[in-house]
């Protein structure tokens, strides 16, 4: 009985030092950047690069990254670089809306 009290405990204790995981590539593909999404500019960058932390690759060299981890990187830092440049001019998007509707 001690023993599998033991491993609930280590198995909570383990399970407790697991935080959040980074969002897979797909779904990080499939955030399209709109003009309303500007008000919230310090928020979606400080959300883009908490996934390269979770990711393990901020501030690292992109020629020392993986293959995999390259593709994820790049297309963070373009939804980074669309927000500071895009938000600086107001109707980057708008043509997007002919578009898609």
């Amino acid at each position: 009985m001690k023993f599998i009290l033991a491993l609930v405990v280590v198995g909570l204790v383990g399970c407790a030092n697991i935080g959040p995981a980074p969002m897979p590539i797909e779904q990080l593909e499939a955030i399209k950047l709109r003009d309303t999404d500007c008000k919230s500019i310090d928020a979606n960058v400080d959300l883009l690069e908490q996934q390269l932390r979770l990711k393990g690759i901020l501030g690292k060299n992109p020629e020392d990254l993986s293959q995999e981890d390259r593709r994820y990187n790049s297309t963070v830092r373009i939804m980074i670089w669309s927000l500071r440049i895009g938000c600086n001019n107001p109707n980057r998007y708008s043509y997007l809306d002919w578009y898609i509707r």
